[in-house]
């Protein structure tokens, strides 16, 4: 995992509006709304700017018992897509 997303306290940006059979709808504005499943939404949630993404992979491996290791990966590619389209600065 990238060192300098690790460090980094992701804020979250969005209102969650709903859900759908794909999984929970968060608006960004009028123009923009995105499905997140429920793995990325929970990630979403946890982005409060309090926990480093490091603390959000030990968050996650505590509650589900997953090894940190596998779960380093995924959510690296989660914070990255969650950047991208601007729902977490």
């Amino acid at each position: 995992m990238e060192k300098e997303i690790l460090d980094k306290k992701p804020i979250r940006k969005g209102t969650p509006i709903g859900k759908s059979d794909e999984g929970y709808v968060v608006s960004l504005d009028e123009n923009h709304a995105y499905t997140l499943n429920p793995a990325a939404f929970y990630i979403w949630l946890l982005c409060s700017g309090e926990l480093t993404v490091n603390e959000i992979v030990d968050k996650i491996a505590e509650a589900t018992g997953i090894k940190r290791t596998e779960l380093e990966e995924p959510v690296n590619y989660i914070v990255k897509e969650l950047l991208r389209v601007k729902l977490i600065e």
